[in-house]
């Protein structure tokens, strides 16, 4: 019996997240993202940055992609004279995760760093960590985000690491106390029932949601009338 496409209305699956479907060999979905067995949890992240968030900041969820120590260190994050709350300078775990992918062009020179045995060149590939199983060791996911011989398939995408004109990330949300433009959310620690607050701090998927391309770009709710928008902010 034949699976009615409607069932994966709403679903990563066909998706452009859905890398299997640029891959031969292999009809694993969640493995191009997530990964049960030694997930890169902190994502070279600064752990001293962490221990200073209260409550701790949102970790990466189970990530199978690498990002570099010279990446993580090149962000320009969000600023404004006239915003209360400061952005991270280097993105918490969870935001990470989306610009190991987002960020720059794979394969792109970063730069010398000193990894304790010597100067040696860094380039972000945002690689996997663990191969899918039903597939040999390969590179087997470049063309599905890179086609045409591994050309980009638009910038669009291309997000950081300059983040200082995008909405800002790895940021408290504000408290209405504080700054009478935003709603208070039902929980201040995870926000409302559609968006999303994590440890009451605003990331990527905040608003984004990978597994659901249902509003363009991923969006977690429509833009349709600032209805995205309007949820956080009263103006």
């Amino acid at each position: 019996m034949a699976v009615s496409q409607a069932l994966f209305a709403g679903s990563i699956v066909g998706s452009k997240h859905d890398l299997s479907v640029a891959v031969g060999g292999t009809n694993e979905i969640c493995v191009f993202c997530h990964t049960p067995h030694n997930a890169n949890n902190d994502l070279d992240n600064d752990t001293i940055l962490d221990s200073t968030r209260p409550g701790g900041r949102p970790n990466a969820p189970l990530w199978n992609r690498r990002i570099t120590r010279a990446d993580t260190d090149t962000f320009t994050p969000y600023t404004s004279s006239t915003m209360n709350m400061v952005c991270d300078e280097i993105p918490s775990p969870l935001s990470l995760a989306c610009l190991s992918c987002h960020d720059v062009a794979m394969g792109t020179f970063l730069g010398e760093e000193d990894y304790g045995g010597g100067s040696v060149s860094v380039i972000d590939t945002h690689n996997l960590v663990n191969e899918p199983n039903l597939m040999g060791p390969s590179s087997p996911n470049c063309f599905g985000c890179h086609p045409d011989g591994g050309q980009f398939p638009g910038a669009w995408w291309q997000i950081g690491p300059d983040l200082s004109n995008d909405h800002p990330v790895s940021m408290d949300y504000p408290a209405v106390t504080d700054d009478p433009d935003f709603n208070a959310p039902p929980n201040p620690l995870t926000g409302w029932g559609d968006i999303k607050l994590f440890n009451g701090r605003v990331e990527c998927p905040s608003c984004h949601n990978p597994h659901d391309p249902a509003n363009i770009p991923f969006l977690r709710k429509t833009i349709d009338g600032s209805t995205l928008c309007i949820t956080c902010h009263t103006k």
